[in-house]
């Protein structure tokens, strides 16, 4: 085999050789100004021939592959959780909720076996707000808030002790109720002094106003008790119905009149005290015969009578004094139940009032 001499190659070398002396001569400058026209000039790639690589290390062992990432569990609802969700929101008054927590559980976000995570899960719900509402106005006071467990403990003990109080049903039993008093932190030992002392007043007060007050309003003394528990609530209400119901008790005990619950309430708005109803009511009872009607004259009313005592109704005070002349004749002594005191006037004054 002849020599034949290519840019400093000996190709006269066997085959074995060839790759080796094309692989150092690719790292000369001649080689590589070679293999840059080659590449330009044929599109050939000279990396083969060692042209602007580097050679790879023979002793080099190659990286090992990835190990492939663990497979996720795959989550299987328990079906008896259904059930479970729906006993824990029972307890709770909640039941609409059950579909949004079942939903929650299916996707895993919450553990069934976790009570308090399951309520979380459920606190930024209109329901949820809705039913532990006294937590917001707590939180405004700068109260705690409660936890549900804690909130449905109170109400329990709120309406046990009603209950064992002899307190009527229907009232303060239900949850809205008790928000009132959850929201003033009213402990357990001081709802009981509230009822204690509403039934020590009811004990004390008197009989037949008690009565009054069933006859007018249907309040029990369980109820007039249970108005001690939230004055805030009732007060306003229990003063007005209380003051009436004196009224017509002494209208009861000195005039003989049973009034209706609009009228003793009209009498109390105008300021009578029991003290006045009661100096008014006994000349009611006083009239007599003028309480009758004969032939000609206008029948009065029970109410009209004590109108007329009040000085607020006029013609009821005319019509009496009518038949007091009728009667008796022109009256020019003291004690009358009515008087005139102007011709011109046409006001007539009791003993407890002017007519207006």
């Amino acid at each position: 085999m002849s020599d034949i001499g290519l840019g400093g190659v000996d190709f006269s070398l066997g085959l074995e050789d060839f790759n080796a002396e094309l692989l150092a001569f690719g790292q000369t400058p001649e080689g590589q100004a070679l293999f840059d026209q080659l590449r330009q000039d044929l599109g050939i790639d000279t990396t083969l021939f060692g042209g602007d690589s580097e050679p790879p290390a023979p002793d080099e062992p190659p990286a090992p592959p990835e190990p492939p990432a663990p497979a996720a569990p795959f989550f299987t609802p328990n079906p008896d959780a259904r059930n479970t969700i729906k006993a824990v929101l029972s307890t709770y008054g909640l039941e609409s909720l059950a579909d949004v927590l079942w939903t929650n559980y299916t996707s895993g976000l919450v553990d069934i076996s976790n009570e308090q995570a399951l309520v979380f899960s459920i606190r930024d719900t209109d329901q949820y707000k809705t039913r532990f509402s006294a937590n917001a106005a707590r939180v405004k006071k700068g109260l705690a808030e409660l936890s549900p467990a804690e909130y449905i403990g109170l109400e329990d003990f709120y309406r046990q002790t009603m209950q064992s109080n002899g307190l009527p049903p229907g009232f303060y039993d239900q949850t809205d109720d008790f928000a009132k008093l959850i929201e003033g932190d009213v402990s357990p030992s001081e709802l009981q002094d509230r009822i204690q002392q509403g039934y020590a007043v009811v004990a004390q007060s008197d009989p037949e106003v008690k009565r009054q007050m069933q006859t007018l309003y249907g309040i029990t003394e369980g109820q007039l008790a249970a108005y001690f528990i939230d004055p805030d609530r009732t007060a306003p209400l229990l003063k007005q119905q209380a003051r009436a119901a004196q009224i017509a008790a002494r209208s009861l005990e000195q005039g003989g009149i049973q009034l209706t619950g609009q009228f003793a309430e009209n009498l109390a708005a105008r300021g009578i005290t029991e003290q006045q109803a009661r100096a008014g009511f006994a000349e009611v009872g006083a009239l007599g015969e003028l309480r009758q009607t004969f032939a000609g004259e206008t029948e009065l009313s029970s109410e009209q009578l004590a109108g007329a005592a009040f000085g607020i109704d006029v013609a009821a005070q005319q019509e009496l004094e009518r038949k007091r002349r009728q009667r008796t004749g022109e009256f020019a002594g003291g004690g009358s139940f009515a008087r005139t005191t102007g011709e011109t006037s046409g006001s007539i004054t009791t003993s407890v009032g002017k007519a207006q």
